[in-house]
């Protein structure tokens, strides 16, 4: 217990003993003055034990609120705990995010390689290389000239089972990523 409130709680019971004690003393001299002091003593003594009430009920609301805010600091601490946790892992899916909308380096002699073949052999290749890697499919795409890159996406558009889907899908990719920085 904190000496302060054992000090708020002894002072005013040491001074109702006292008073009390004094109040049963045999007054001396004139009856009466002292017969009317006795009165007032007594007065004095349960407004003091009133005073002591109702500090006692403010220490005891007092100690509620201190129990209270304490549960509601745990739990703002938790919840600071569990916000910084979820930007934790929002941060990590937005580095995510952003490294498949970087394209991988790619050889310049693959891509040249894509280039001379015919369209329907590169579309066939293409397809097999996507359903591998699409990362390096979108790559090799998109390192190719447009003219030459339009002409295997016709090729792979017309091929049966998926193949204009994956056209859609790697045009997708190839707008939405780009090349990877040479600096980094």
């Amino acid at each position: 217990m904190n000496p302060r409130y054992l000090l708020w709680i002894s002072a005013p019971l040491a001074l109702s003993a006292g008073v009390l004690w004094l109040s049963a003393q045999e007054p001396k001299g004139d009856n009466k003055a002292a017969a009317a002091e006795g009165v007032k003593i007594t007065e004095l003594a349960k407004q003091l034990q009133n005073r002591e009430k109702t500090l006692a009920q403010k220490e005891a609301d007092l100690r509620q609120l201190e129990q209270r805010l304490n549960t509601l600091q745990a739990t703002l601490d938790k919840e600071r705990g569990d916000l910084a946790g979820r930007e934790k892992a929002v941060q990590e899916a937005l580095i995510k995010v952003e490294n498949l909308k970087v394209r991988p380096a790619i050889d310049p002699q693959i891509i040249r390689t894509y280039e001379a073949m015919d369209p329907t052999a590169g579309a066939q290749a293409m397809k097999e290389l996507a359903g591998q890697n699409l990362e390096v499919a979108v790559a090799l795409l998109a390192g190719m000239t447009p003219k030459k890159a339009g002409k295997l996406m016709d090729a792979l558009a017309v091929i049966p089972e998926g193949g204009a889907k994956l056209a859609g899908r790697l045009s997708e990719r190839v707008g939405m990523s780009k090349p990877k920085d040479p600096s980094a």
